[in-house]
């Protein structure tokens, strides 16, 4: 309901019972105050009757696109010996440096490569003795050479001449301009939530009026012709070709 329609009869009342106080004549006050009631009583029935003349339909929008930036993971192990971890944290750090210099070789500039911080656990036999510690370190490769990550992430000869245990290797494809690619697809599903509306009224041969309002669904970001959905929205980074949907909700008034 409009401000106005709450605050003007709020206020007519006011200045009534202003007047009554002031008043002398206890008939014209009932009459008045009978008038006030249904007159408010008669703004809230038409507004209630005025709600019933609107149509909800949800309009849906997808676009097929492709990720434009990769971010590899990799997470190499190393297990030594309980009197060895010098020795471990030693040979790790040359494996590391080796595995960033050959990256740079490949093409992959400095700057995308980021290398984090070892990390070490002891290890126990079934009788509680320790036997022996393994080392963890990961690298995070950056980039928007998405052909060239591809190749050197498939190929793990390096790291098997180096005797490297590759514990995780993983690559996430992502979208940098994904804002953008949101504003477009709200716009198409607002677009098509019209032309349902519009359908919709002209086959009942009723006017359609101004889109009273609008709410848009989750994105679902998904592998392509997935029919996968979440209430929380999906981020699929699994796979470098992804589909975008989103729905929305319109309600329209009636004429």
């Amino acid at each position: 309901m409009p401000y106005y329609q709450i605050i003007l009869p709020i206020l007519f009342v006011l200045a009534v019972l202003v007047w009554m106080k002031e008043s002398k004549n206890p008939w014209s006050l009932l009459g008045i105050a009978f008038i006030v009631g249904i007159s408010i009583f008669s703004i809230f029935f038409l507004q209630s009757r005025r709600s019933e003349t609107s149509l909800r339909v949800v309009g849906y929008a997808s676009k097929l696109f492709e990720s434009d930036l990769v971010k590899w993971n990799v997470s190499v192990q190393k297990s030594v010996g309980t009197s060895e971890l010098k020795r471990g944290y030693n040979d790790m750090a040359a494996d590391i440096a080796a595995f960033k210099a050959y990256l740079i070789e490949q093409g992959i500039a400095d700057k995308d490569i980021s290398i984090q911080p070892p990390t070490s656990y002891p290890m126990y036999d079934n009788y509680g003795n320790m036997t022996s510690y393994n080392i963890n370190q990961s690298v995070f490769v950056l980039s928007q050479d998405l052909d060239k990550i591809d190749k050197i992430s498939l190929n793990a000869e390096f790291f098997a001449n180096r005797g490297m245990l590759l514990q995780n290797s993983q690559l996430n494809y992502l979208y940098t301009k994904l804002p953008d690619l949101k504003k477009q697809l709200l716009a198409e599903a607002t677009a098509d939530a019209v032309a349902r509306a519009k359908e919709i009224s002209g086959s009942a041969k009723t006017g359609l009026g101004k889109m009273r309002e609008a709410r848009a669904g989750v994105f679902q970001i998904t592998e392509p012709y997935s029919t996968d959905v979440s209430d929380y929205g999906i981020y699929n980074t699994s796979t470098r070709q992804k589909s975008i949907s989103v729905t929305l909700t319109a309600v329209f008034g009636l004429r």
